[in-house]
């Protein structure tokens, strides 16, 4: 039905295979039950407050508008890409690209929020979102797990040591999973969104109650600092602080760091409408099609805020977090 279909089945079949088991043992169970898990539930448990209506049985997501989901028939496409399929699994993998191994274990661990079948009829999602409230996942008592991931996805002990200094990074257990929280922070300093990422697989979710439009933010040294360098995911921003040490040229602090946590233009407005001072914008996003597209939309509309708009795509790889991975293998086949 769908392009990527072919890909999906390889890789289920990968997935049996790696595991050791045939498609009638007891992982094939593990798919099954992983299938069992609709878009809507995932999306009510993981992703609160990202569905919009759009008719009485359709509706869209605040990150990408051109994503419409069927709840009575469990499907979504995108059409804006050309992807579609059905049930939370497909969402996962096509949507979030979350690898298949990652998806079908987070799954089969989900406790999914009973989603009613009525709920096409409801009001809008954004009010379930603020009746459920925020709150942080509980903090393990030490951040050893998220330290050894990100030093090996060649992040400097310097950056994280001050994003976990600053309570905008810490490690959490989710399961057998230890995951890495990274805190998006309102002007007050008050915690008002976070993401999870493990450390052990694909798997990434907003927590519940999140407020999309508070980032993940490194700030500069200098609160009246000119220049903000805009990321997709805080990875990615934490790899960009990493590479400004190694290139030397100014202090890394010198420039604040945004992540959005997606293709998502919320944290960009909230982020200039307090900080006034903001002359120079510098986009970082993956180069990658859609990171693309929407680092041309972003350029358009800032430009014409009266902002000087710079578009830089990491130099290699899809990310910067791939392009500081290459950067720090040159630097060791240098040394």
């Amino acid at each position: 039905m769908y392009p990527l279909a072919p890909y999906l089945y390889r890789a289920r079949c990968f997935f049996i295979y790696r595991l050791g088991g045939s498609p009638m043992g007891k992982y094939q169970k593990n798919i099954e039950a992983a299938r069992s898990v609709t878009i809507m539930q995932y999306l009510a448990t993981c992703h609160p407050g990202e569905l919009v209506r759009k008719t009485d049985d359709e509706y869209c997501t605040k990150t990408h508008s051109s994503l419409v989901i069927t709840p009575s028939k469990d499907l979504f496409h995108w059409f804006s890409q050309n992807i579609g399929g059905r049930s939370a699994l497909d969402y996962m993998t096509n949507v979030e690209r979350v690898d298949f191994v990652s998806a079908v274990r987070f799954l089969n661990e989900l406790n999914p929020v009973p989603v009613p079948s009525q709920m096409a009829k409801m009001t809008t999602p954004a009010k379930q979102q603020e009746s459920r409230g925020f709150e942080l996942p509980k903090a393990d008592k030490n951040c050893e797990a998220v330290a050894a991931y990100l030093m090996h996805r060649g992040i400097s002990p310097k950056v994280l040591r001050f994003c976990v200094n600053s309570k905008i990074l810490y490690q959490t257990t989710r399961g057998p999973y230890r995951n890495c929280v990274f805190v998006g922070k309102d002007e007050a300093g008050i915690a008002r969104s976070a993401f999870q990422r493990s450390c052990q697989g694909q798997v990434r979710f907003d927590v519940s109650g999140s407020q999309k439009k508070f980032g993940f933010l490194i700030p500069a040294e200098n609160p009246d600092c000119e220049i903000v360098e805009i990321y997709e995911a805080p990875i990615d921003a934490m790899s960009g602080a990493t590479l400004r040490q190694y290139k030397h040229d100014m202090p890394w602090r010198d420039v604040h760091y945004l992540a959005l946590g997606g293709l998502n233009h919320q944290p960009i407005n909230y982020f200039l409408e307090h900080h006034p001072g903001i002359k120079t914008v510098v986009l970082c996003f993956d180069s990658d099609a859609p990171g693309k597209a929407f680092a041309k939309t972003i350029v358009k509309n800032l430009t014409e805020r009266g902002y000087t708009v710079r578009d830089m795509p990491p130099a290699s790889g899809k990310d910067y977090n791939e392009y500081l991975v290459f950067v720090r293998r040159l630097i060791t086949m240098d040394r």
